[in-house]
């Protein structure tokens, strides 16, 4: 409730029926003095900035250390106290995508000892820079009619099938348009990936959801839009665990100029661990039918996040 004075009148400013008390029963505007001086409005933006503050750490709390309990008290009903859950989603893979994919990814190093191997983020698990070798077509011909002209010239038996044709011609463009660099070449297949990634993430969601939904349809307690919900946790406790680990390691790094090599196992360990607690923990099932359904889950996810990162691969390859 602000500090606001009441209005005397009882219409209500924004859908204009009468107001019984300070709040239109309606639309739920509060019937107030429309004038705010400065102290006013710093200070209703204090309090709504607090109380996002206070749910948000209420929320983040139940749902890193006690997985699976943020989704089961909101279909129970408890939600004034949390964030809702796509609020938080939108809130926090906003963060995450942009802490995780910022600053620019440096240009060729020179070369290194034979001793040395470049390093990697371990967070989010993508090199540097990579050289991408096109294949020999991609130097043997400078531009697509010369290809095409020479698979003219072959009888049709030997000519490449349409999906050669296609990586070719896309293949000799990169190489004219970086002039042969597959350094560069690399980089900009990574930047433009980075640029699709958290799309990939958000089509995954449902799809996601709809694998626990099938596991579960036995449940009759509960439907798919619980499923989505829960998924939506899972992913937003994700995020919140790599945007730690990512934080920590960039710390580490920084005053001991060189990351953690365990983090990436301990980042394995922990995002394992964390959906099958959540699978325990929400659906109350026996141990030896979270571990069965579990292990299905998690062959179902890798399967779905495979086929994702290529397709989204060869996006990003030949919008580049």
């Amino acid at each position: 409730m602000s500090h606001l004075k009441e209005r005397t009148e009882k219409d209500c400013l924004n859908c204009g029926i009468e107001v019984a008390g300070r709040f239109c029963q309606q639309c739920g505007q509060e019937n107030v003095e429309v004038k705010e001086s400065f102290f006013q409005l710093l200070t209703h933006f204090i309090e709504d900035l607090t109380h996002f503050d206070g749910k948000f750490w209420k929320t983040l709390k139940l749902l890193l250390f006690k997985p699976g309990s943020l989704t089961k008290y909101y279909m129970e009903g408890k939600r004034a106290t949390y964030l809702h859950p796509i609020r938080m989603y939108l809130f926090v893979s906003a963060v995450f995508f942009l802490f995780m994919f910022t600053g620019e990814v440096p240009e060729k190093p020179a070369a290194l000892p034979s001793n040395t191997t470049p390093t990697k983020d371990v967070a989010s698990g993508m090199n540097q820079g990579f050289d991408l070798d096109l294949g020999k077509d991609s130097i043997q011909y400078k531009t697509v009619d010369a290809y095409i002209a020479a698979q003219q010239k072959l009888p049709e038996a030997k000519r490449d099938e349409w999906l050669d044709v296609v990586l070719k011609k896309k293949s000799i463009e990169l190489n004219a348009k970086y002039e042969g660099d597959k350094f560069k070449i690399g980089k900009a297949l990574i930047e433009k990936f980075e640029h699709y990634f958290s799309r990939m993430l958000y089509i995954s969601l449902p799809i996601f959801a709809f694998f626990i939904w099938i596991l579960y349809r036995r449940n009759k307690h509960h439907y798919f839009v619980d499923h989505i919900i829960f998924s939506i946790h899972i992913y937003c406790a994700f995020y919140i665990i790599l945007f730690g680990v990512k934080l920590v390691n960039i710390i580490v790094e920084y005053f001991y100029k060189k990351p953690l090599g365990f983090m990436a196992f301990f980042v394995a360990v922990t995002l394992v661990y964390y959906l099958y607690k959540s699978l325990k923990n929400h659906f109350n099932q026996s141990r030896l039918k979270t571990i069965l359904k579990f292990s299905v889950l998690m062959l179902l996810s890798f399967l779905l996040m495979g086929a994702l990162l290529f397709i989204f691969f060869m996006f990003s390859f030949f919008n580049i």
